[in-house]
């Protein structure tokens, strides 16, 4: 072999990656063991000793071409097997982002806050989206980057009437249920597995915060409800309070007035040349005036006191109803669930 030796032409065939992982053979009069050794390092797979049978070469061509065959078919394997155990893990890892969103739903207590925890798993998963709320107090819009636009609060709820649950037009996707409706502006329609894993995993974020929107429209209503409740009672009570303090008022005001007049009378009667029957007479009527008087203030008193008992009982049901929205409003803390939010936002989340 002029110019190159067989073990420079092995190494060149190993260094070229077009030929790299075709198996080569020795076929050499040298018989050495450090000649094999060469060949070793150079890159073969076997070496033949001539004078060599026929036979025995094609026999040896038979298995190595055999191995290499079976080897492209296991490194094959292997590649594929790597490929779907990365998909599973980037799958495991979106499906627990939604576990941990829907965990976490129980504890949000407003739309705002129910749209950033919404955009916390879209952002992981690189989406560019938009929300629409259709809620008790109105439409509400929001994006995860900027704002949404004029044409998008336009299209959404127009999609939303359409009634179909998914809308798609071009690289852009609509997913819609009553209550919520998220357009995804960059869908990745050239990955079709990411694509189809994003209309598997989407749809149950959106169900669970269609059913947050409406607990959240519940709780709204039951609030007000409340404080207008509270404010009829208080209205009742100070109502009540200033009737029963007029009449005690009035009622002291009264007898305070006959009593005093009972007083003049008997100062002045005896100069103003009456009978004496006629002076018993008028002192005995304003004397039984007076006592009235005094049994109208007891009733006066009754009545204060079943004022009080009323108002009593509206502060008793007040309380009552303030405990009922407490436990309904019981929440967790909200301090250690956004600390635990933003260290578990990034994309090492596990599933098990």
């Amino acid at each position: 072999m002029p110019g190159m030796n067989g073990y420079e032409v092995c190494d060149a065939l190993k260094q070229n990656t077009a030929t790299s992982k075709i198996p080569i053979i020795f076929l050499s009069g040298k018989t050495s063991t450090r000649e094999k050794m060469l060949g070793y390092e150079a890159g073969a797979v076997d070496f033949l000793t001539k004078p060599c049978e026929k036979e025995e070469l094609i026999a040896k061509l038979y298995i190595h071409s055999s191995q290499h065959t079976t080897h492209k078919a296991l490194v094959t394997k292997a590649e594929d097997a790597s490929q779907t155990a990365l998909i599973a893990m980037i799958g495991n890892n979106e499906l627990g982002q939604v576990i941990q969103f829907m965990e976490n739903a129980y504890a949000i207590a407003s739309f705002d806050q129910l749209a950033n925890r919404f955009f916390q798993v879209t952002n992981n998963l690189n989406l560019n989206c938009c929300l629409f709320f259709s809620t008790a107090d109105g439409n509400k819009f929001f994006s995860s980057k900027g704002s949404a636009t004029p044409l998008e609060m336009e299209l959404m709820p127009a999609l939303q009437s359409a009634g179909n649950r998914f809308h798609d037009f071009g690289c852009r996707t609509q997913i819609t249920y009553p209550r919520v409706s998220l357009l995804i502006k960059n869908m990745p329609i050239n990955d079709m597995a990411a694509y189809g894993r994003y209309k598997d995993l989407l749809p149950s974020l959106l169900g669970a915060a269609d059913a947050k929107i409406k607990a959240l429209d519940t709780e709204y209503a039951l609030l007000q409800q409340s404080q207008s409740v509270s404010s009829s009672f208080q209205a009742v009570n100070n109502t009540l309070s200033g009737l029963s303090k007029s009449l005690s008022d009035s009622q002291q005001n009264v007898v305070k007035s006959l009593t005093k007049m009972l007083t003049e009378l008997e100062a002045k009667l005896p100069h103003m040349g009456l009978e004496e029957d006629q002076e018993t007479f008028i002192l005995k009527r304003i004397e039984d005036a007076v006592i009235n008087t005094h049994d109208l203030s007891d009733q006066s008193d009754n009545i204060r006191e079943s004022f009080h008992t009323i108002t009593r009982l509206l502060k008793h049901l007040s309380e009552r109803q303030q405990k009922i929205l407490d436990m309904i409003f019981t929440r967790f803390d909200q301090n250690h669930l956004d600390e635990a939010t933003d260290d578990d936002s990034g994309s090492d989340i596990e599933l098990f």
